[in-house]
C-alpha cells in the first residue's frame, strides 16, 4: 500500500471514529430521555417520538444521510445492541440493503431481527442477485418467497444460479452486471450504445465481445475504445487473450489470478464457452477480507458458525431459495 492510500485510509478511520463519538453523544442524550419516560404522563412512544424531532437526532440522521454504508456498518457493529437499534432506525431506508451487506454477520442478523418482512423484501430490492445470494443465509424463511417474486424472471434465474453453487467457487462470487458487445460493429456503435446506458456497471474496465449464441470472443477494453478512431470494427481492436474462469474453479485460484495479471474484471464463462458472469476486483477483495476473519477467529479457536449462524441453516435458506 502506498503513503497516499495509507494517508487516505487512516483518515477514513478517523472520520468514522469521529462520528461515532458524535452518535455516542447523541445516544447519551436519547438514554437520559428514556429514563425520564417514567415520570412522564403521555404514553411512552409520544415521547420517544418527540425526541426524534430534537435537533440533536435530526443532525444525527443528517450524519447518517452522508455517509458510506460500509461506515454506517463500521459504527453499527461498535454499538451495544440497544444503541445499534436506535441507530439503524435512522439509517435512510434506501442504505438498508448495502449496510446489511457490510455489515458482519453477527451484527446483520441483529438488525435483520429487528425488520419486518415488508422492511426486509423492500432492502432486497434494492440489490442485485448476486447480493441477495450472499444475504440468503440470515434471511427469515417466511421473508424468502416473498423476496422472491418481488424479483423479474431474469433476475429469479440470476439467483438460483448464485445459489447453485458451492461457497468458496467462482460462481458463488461473480456478479451478473456486464456489458457485452459484437465483433462486427463500429466503435462509434458501441459508444452510442453505451451512452444510452444509465451507468455502467462498477469495474467496468473491458466490454465482453460475444457473438449470437454468448460464446465469448474477446475483449474490448475501454481504452482502446476511448482512443481507437470510432470507425474502427471491434473485431479490429479487441483482444482475443482473455483470463477467464468457469464458475466452478475455486475462489482462492482466481484471487491469485487477479493478483498475477493484475485484473479489475475478466469473464466467467461455462464449459461451452458461453458468458454466464463477470469477475470483479470488488468480488477478490471481499472474498480475501471475508477469507482472513475466518481465519483470525481460528487462531483463538473459534468458527464461523460460532458466532453466526449455523452451516445447517445456510444450507436450509440456500435449498428453499433452489425449491421455489
Amino acid at each position: 500500500m502506498s503513503e497516499v492510500d495509507k494517508k487516505n485510509t487512516q483518515s477514513s478511520i478517523d472520520a468514522v471514529r469521529r462520528s461515532l463519538e458524535d452518535i455516542k453523544t447523541s445516544l447519551d442524550k436519547y438514554q437520559h430521555v428514556e429514563n425520564l419516560l417514567g415520570d412522564q404522563e403521555m404514553p411512552r412512544q409520544d415521547v420517544v417520538d418527540g425526541f426524534i424531532q430534537e435537533p440533536n437526532l435530526i443532525g444525527l440522521q443528517d450524519k447518517l444521510d452522508a455517509m458510506h454504508p460500509a461506515d454506517i456498518a463500521a459504527i453499527l457493529e461498535q454499538l451495544p445492541l440497544d444503541e445499534r437499534l436506535v441507530v439503524w432506525k435512522l439509517v435512510r431506508s434506501e442504505f438498508d440493503g448495502d449496510v446489511l451487506l457490510e455489515a458482519s454477520g453477527a451484527v446483520r442478523e441483529t438488525l435483520i431481527a429487528d425488520m419486518d418482512a415488508h422492511e426486509l423484501v423492500a432492502a432486497t430490492e434494492q440489490l442485485d442477485a448476486d447480493e441477495i445470494a450472499d444475504l440468503v443465509p440470515d434471511l427469515p424463511e417466511g421473508v424468502i418467497a416473498d423476496v422472491f417474486r418481488s424479483l423479474s424472471e431474469a433476475e429469479r434465474l440470476q439467483l438460483k444460479a448464485a445459489l447453485s453453487y458451492p461457497e468458496d467457487t467462482v460462481g458463488a462470487l461473480m456478479d451478473f452486471e456486464m456489458v457485452t458487445v459484437r465483433e462486427d460493429v463500429s466503435l462509434d456503435v458501441v459508444l452510442r450504445y453505451l451512452r444510452r446506458l444509465e451507468k455502467l456497471p462498477h469495474n467496468t474496465d473491458k466490454l465482453f465481445v460475444v457473438d449470437r449464441r454468448e460464446m465469448l470472443k474477446g475483449v474490448l477494453s475501454v481504452s482502446d475504445l476511448i482512443v481507437a478512431a470510432p470507425e474502427t470494427k471491434v473485431c479490429d481492436v479487441m483482444s482475443t487473450d482473455v483470463v477467464s474462469f468457469n464458475p466452478d474453479q475455486d475462489a482462492e485460484s482466481a484471487a491469485h489470478a487477479f493478483e498475477r495479471y493484475d485484473l479489475v474484471s475478466a469473464p466467467v464463462v461455462d464449459g461451452y464457452n458461453r458468458i454466464v458472469g463477470r469477475m470483479t476486483i470488488t468480488d477478490i477483495v471481499d472474498y480475501i477480507r471475508e477469507d482472513a476473519e475466518q481465519e483470525s477467529l481460528g487462531k483463538v479457536g473459534l468458527r464461523d458458525e460460532d458466532l453466526f449462524s449455523s452451516v445447517w441453516k445456510s444450507a436450509k435458506n440456500r435449498w428453499l431459495w433452489l425449491a421455489v
